[in-house]
C-alpha cells in the first residue's frame, strides 16, 4: 500500500534561527508514537555521556566546533547545562537515535481556537496533499468544517489521506467517513474494534493518539488537539465561532505549527504508519 503524493514533496529547507523548541521539535513527534503499539522496546535510559547529535537540517551533521557552539547557546539560554544535555539525549534515545534538526521555526498553539484557525488557513492553501491524522474525530460542527475543507480541496485536485483511530472515533458514524471516501478521500481506520475478529494478537489498547497534519510536506501541526467540539473553546473565553458554548467549559490543550526540515520526519511517519495499516 502506498499513500498517494504524500511522497511527492518533501519539507524544504526553512533557514530560521535556533531556538530550543526548534532543535526538540522533532522529539514531539517520537512522544507521540511511543503511544502506538511497537515491538522494539526504548531503552529506558539513554547510555551515560552519550553524543547528542546535530543535523543542519540538509541532512548531514554539524561539525564538532558548530555542535558545542550550539550547545554553549542553548546552555546559556537555558541556565542548567547538566540538565539541559541529560533532557537532549533522552530526547534523542526517545526519537530512536535519530539526530536532533536544526533550523525550524514554531508556532505555539495555546487553545483549540488557535490551532483550527491556523490548521483551516494551512489547509486552505494546500495545492498537492494533505495529511491528517488524529485519534478523535467527530461528527459536530468542527468535525464537519474539516471534512468540508477536505472534500473541497479534493475537489480541487489536492490529495487527502486521513487516518482515525477507531476506539476514539468510535462514536462516529460510518456515513461520516463514507462521505469522505466517495469525493475521493483515502481513509484509514486505526486498529479497528470488530468482536467478530477478535483474536489472541488483537490489542484493544494499541491505539493512535497521535493528532497530526502535514500539508504539502512543508508545514506541519502535532500536538494534543484531536478534531472535535470539545476543544472549540478555551479557558480565556474565545472560541473558533467567536463565542463560548452556553454551558460548556473550554478545554486547555496545545498545539504546534512548525516549519522546516524536520517536517520530512513527520511525514515519513505519516507515511509509515499508512503503510503499516
Amino acid at each position: 500500500m502506498t499513500v498517494p503524493g504524500a511522497d511527492r514533496r518533501h519539507a524544504r529547507h526553512v533557514p530560521w534561527p535556533l531556538s530550543i523548541a526548534g532543535l526538540l521539535v522533532g522529539a514531539v513527534l517520537s512522544g507521540c508514537a511511543g503511544l502506538l503499539h511497537d515491538d522494539k522496546p526504548l531503552a529506558s535510559t539513554p547510555v551515560a555521556g552519550e553524543k547528542v547529535e546535530i543535523d543542519s537540517g540538509n541532512g548531514d551533521p554539524v561539525s564538532g566546533a558548530a555542535e558545542r557552539r550550539i550547545l554553549g547557546a542553548l546552555e546559556a539560554e537555558s541556565g542548567a547545562s547538566s540538565i539541559l544535555r541529560h533532557h537532549l539525549r533522552y530526547e534523542q534515545a526517545i526519537n530512536r537515535g535519530n539526530p536532533l534538526v536544526l533550523g525550524n521555526r514554531l508556532t505555539l498553539l495555546q487553545d483549540g481556537p488557535a490551532t483550527y484557525k491556523a490548521m483551516f488557513e494551512a489547509m486552505e492553501k494546500a495545492r498537492d496533499h494533505i495529511n491528517l491524522e488524529t485519534y478523535i474525530f467527530h461528527d459536530d460542527d468542527i468535525g464537519r468544517r474539516f471534512a468540508d475543507i477536505l472534500i473541497r480541496k479534493r475537489q480541487q485536485g489536492v490529495i487527502v489521506n486521513v487516518i482515525y483511530d477507531s476506539l476514539g472515533s468510535v462514536g462516529t458514524a460510518t456515513e461520516f467517513f463514507q462521505r469522505m471516501q466517495q469525493a475521493g478521500i483515502a481513509t484509514v481506520e486505526f486498529n479497528p474494534i470488530n468482536p467478530a475478529q477478535l483474536d489472541d494478537d488483537w490489542e484493544i489498547n494499541s491505539r493512535n493518539h497521535r493528532k497530526l497534519l502535514v500539508v504539502d510536506g512543508t508545514v506541519a501541526f502535532v500536538g494534543g488537539i484531536n478534531i472535535s467540539g470539545t476543544y472549540s473553546s478555551s479557558p480565556s473565553g474565545q472560541s473558533i465561532d467567536g463565542y463560548r458554548r452556553r454551558g460548556e467549559p473550554g478545554w486547555r490543550d496545545t498545539h504546534l505549527r512548525i516549519e522546516g526540515p524536520v517536517v520530512a520526519q513527520f511525514q515519513q511517519a505519516f507515511i509509515d504508519h499508512w503503510i503499516s495499516q
